[in-house]
């Protein structure tokens, strides 16, 4: 069993994305679409991109157009895992000795 948050298909559509921006170019989901229903067998759908993109402008993601999608992908399985698993917090390291 696979332990990847992120599916094959997922990844494919992000990478696909991802190498497709060009840095320093104003781009529109649906200009990236038809870039890649041209270049692509089976290209993702709208939607997918308009939800790839949706994921690169977010902050914490840290997304610079021109990143490799390797990269980027290996950036969203470590938040994913961060996630999942989030450190354990040492309730009296913040609560201390507090009289109740």
């Amino acid at each position: 069993m696979d332990d990847d948050p992120i599916s094959s298909e997922e990844a494919a559509i992000m990478a696909a994305v991802i190498d497709a921006i060009e840095p320093d170019t104003s781009i529109t989901a649906e200009h990236l679409h038809q870039q890649l229903v041209a270049e692509m067998a089976d290209p993702p759908t709208l939607a997918d991109v308009q939800s790839a993109l949706a994921i690169l402008r977010m902050p914490h993601l840290g997304y610079t157009p021109g990143e490799s999608a390797t990269a980027v992908l290996d950036r969203m399985r470590a938040l994913l895992d961060r996630a999942e698993n989030p450190p354990a917090v040492d309730l009296d390291q913040y609560l201390g000795n507090l009289p109740y």
